[in-house]
Formats: structure tokens, sequence, C-alpha cells
């Protein structure tokens, strides 16, 4: 019986398929037609997510006894235009702060009420290729070709620099100004586990992302608030970036990518990613993946869990039968050569197929 892995693709030059559409809740339209080639900063929709009504309930936060003593204490009007943080009433040393920039809509009943500004969103290309089909009112259908390399997780941004590579002794000595113009605005990548110094250097030196092997779980809720997009390309933990996706970033370095730094979640079947455009566009496209791989013996394979997690190797023999693993269970498993030469029988449900 065949049996079908996980995919996550690694490759050199690829036909890529990518939708860019502006989010579920925003107004908007498509600023591209159908056919147009388009670049990766070129703007392809153009919305914004509607005002919202914001209700201060300004009476009960100085404790008046009536409503109608708040019109000693205002600040504001309605039709006033206020931002995040300004005291929209005062009394002695107490002040009500604007919890939103927006405009003051309603004054009454001992309430403030604010209509929020609205969002503006902006959806570029992030590819350099064709608008191959449009989605009235959210988007469109961009094919490219590329080289694609698929992580495992990523904090929901996204983003478009030039790819780079840390210095040989890490990203914490990007330091000083004579680095500002090689890495500001890039994607660095780094081989090592990515530890909170490298967010403050993300900062400081203004990366627009980082690619890092992975990094320890309380790190994920600074990362989540990270400006850059930041995607991990095997976990979390302390492992290092295996050998072969290093040798196919290093091939790279200095080229135009987009970073996805999607955040995996149960209702899409979607990875984060980067893709690296090519440096001219050829007369054709080269294959798209294929997403029916079956294992088979010769298959290059990720291990996905411990001991051997994040470590690559090709399999070598898929026994019919099931092995017993050291804890009892008897499941199919393949034996996968590792880099190193070691031979490991692996559950098949632990190894990964790197999409060709």
């Amino acid at each position: 019986m065949l049996f079908y892995p996980d995919q996550r693709h690694m490759l050199d030059l690829t036909t890529i398929r990518r939708e860019r559409l502006l989010p579920a809740e925003a107004l908007g339209g498509v600023e591209v037609a159908e056919g147009a080639a388009v670049n990766l900063r070129d703007v392809v929709a153009r919305g914004a997510v509607p005002s919202r009504y914001v209700m201060v309930q300004a009476a009960d936060f100085f404790r008046l006894k009536s409503p109608a003593d708040l019109e000693d204490l205002l600040n504001v009007r309605p039709g006033s235009a206020v931002e995040k943080g300004a005291a929209l009433a005062t009394r002695k040393n107490r002040r009500l702060l604007s919890p939103v920039n927006g405009v003051v809509a309603y004054i009454g009943d001992g309430l403030i009420i604010l209509q929020q500004s609205p969002r503006e969103i902006v959806v570029e290309a992030g590819l350099e290729g064709e608008v191959v089909s449009l989605m009235a009112g959210r988007g469109v259908v961009i094919e490219a070709s590329g080289a694609l390399l698929q992580g495992v997780w990523g904090n929901n941004r996204r983003s478009i620099g030039a790819l780079r590579f840390e210095p040989d002794d890490g990203i914490e000595t990007i330091q000083g100004d004579e680095l500002n113009t090689l890495y500001r605005g890039a994607i660095v990548v780094t081989r090592r586990p990515l530890r909170e110094t490298g967010l403050l250097i993300m900062e400081d030196q203004g990366f627009v992302g980082i690619i890092a092997p992975s990094m320890e779980a309380d790190l994920i809720e600074p990362v989540l608030r990270a400006e850059g997009a930041i995607m991990l390309t095997e976990g979390f933990g302390s492992t290092r970036m295996s050998a072969t996706i290093t040798s196919m970033l290093t091939t790279f370095i200095g080229r135009p990518a987009t970073l996805d730094a999607f955040l995996p979640n149960r209702w899409e079947a979607r990875r984060p990613e980067v893709i690296i455009n090519p440096t001219s566009r050829g007369s054709g496209r080269p294959p798209r993946p294929n997403p029916d791989l079956a294992l088979q013996i010769g298959t290059q394979v990720r291990l996905t869990r411990a001991p051997n997690a994040g470590q690559v190797g090709k399999v070598v023999n898929l026994p019919k039968t099931p092995f017993m693993l050291d804890n009892g269970l008897r499941v199919r498993c393949a034996q996968v050569e590792l880099l190193t030469g070691e031979r490991v029988m692996t559950p098949l449900v632990n190894l990964e197929v790197f999409g060709r």
C-alpha cells in the first residue's frame, strides 16, 4: 500500500501560483487587469476595514451623580478628531483617554461614542509574474517562477527584501553603522536558533525578516509582536538549520525574496514560505510541484520527531510488515540513511518529503 507523507517544498526553480487577497472584513477592489505582468511591489488590491464605533462610559469613569455633569469635564466636542491616548475629559488629576484614533461621533447620556478611523489595506504582488485570474472585490491569483522553500512556523507577517546571511559569528554581531547598508531592509538568514537578542537586533538594524531554524517556545509572544516577518525552518527548541536548507539558501544570497511567514492553523492547509524570484523571466514556465508524491526507496525525507528531529536522509528500505519500536508499538516504518551514514528505523508518520 502506498504512503503519501506530508510535503514541504524545497525547490530551486518551480512554477508558483499564489492568491493575493484583501482580508475578509475589508472592502475594496482590484487594481490590475487579468493578464497583467506584475513586479514585487506592484499594488494588486486596495481597500479598507470599515470603521467601528467605540463606546466610552465617561460618567462611570468619573463616578458622576448625573450624566449632565460630564459637560463641564469635556475636552472634545462632536466632530473632534482624536488620537489614541488623547484626553477626552479631565477632572482634577483624572484623565479619560481615547482608546482609539478616530472622530467623536456623539456625546450624551454620560457616554462618549467614537468612530474609529478606517484601517487602509494595500496588497502588494510579492511576486514577479502574471495575473492569471481576478477575484472581484478581493484580489488576484498570480503565477510566477522562482525558488520555493517552506518552513514549519511563522509569525503571520509578510515582508519583501534581499536575502542576506548572518555574519559568521551570528546575528547578534550585526551592530554598528557600518553594517546598516547591508542588512537594512533585508531578510536575514541565521543558521543558529533565534534568541531574544536577535529580535532586538532586527528592530535596531531594520531587518524586514528573519529565517531561523528554531527558537524556544517562550519567544512566541515577542515574535508575534515583532514588526518583521519571522519563519522557522525546523521548529521549536534549539535545532540548528539543516545543511540541505543552508546549502539551498546560500545560492540565492542577494536575490529579492518574499517571506510569507504564515501562522499555521487548523482551518488552512498552508505553510509559511519564502519565494525567491528569478534573476530574469524565461520564455516558459518550469513544472509545478507534484502534490501526490508517494514514499519510495530513494526518496529524500526529513525526520520530524525525536531523537532525530530535523535530520535529513533518504529512504533505503520500506518493510512491508510493521516494525516494533522501543516503546513496544508495532507500526509501519521506513529505514532511512541519514547524512551521517547512520541508518534508523522511523515511523512513516514521522517523515516529511521535500516536495519536488
